[in-house]
């Protein structure tokens, strides 16, 4: 939670990252002023995941959801924030 939240201050794509234990919501919006949805770029960013071996989920269109086993080594969930980031980064 530490490292989207992180990366959710410096990414002005992300309006949001929430989460509760190993469940992860990570919202794409145009803009931080009206945070109005960007579901275009959340599509481009699943698809960019997909081809980077990562499943998830989009939630309500703009919501990158991202819910891993719960015995997940620290490595692999890792790897994974890190092609969430780059997907997202990609644009």
């Amino acid at each position: 939670m530490e490292r989207l939240s992180a990366f959710g201050e410096r990414c002005t794509a992300v309006g949001d990252v929430r989460g509760r234990g190993l469940l992860f919501g990570v919202e794409l919006v145009r803009d931080r002023v009206d945070f109005a949805p960007d579901n275009a770029l959340a599509e481009r960013a699943y698809y960019r995941c997909l081809d980077a071996g990562l499943s998830l989920k989009i939630s309500g269109g703009n919501v990158m959801t991202l819910s891993p086993p719960l015995v997940i080594a620290r490595e692999e969930l890792d790897w994974a924030l890190t092609i969430v980031e780059q997907s997202i980064l990609a644009g």
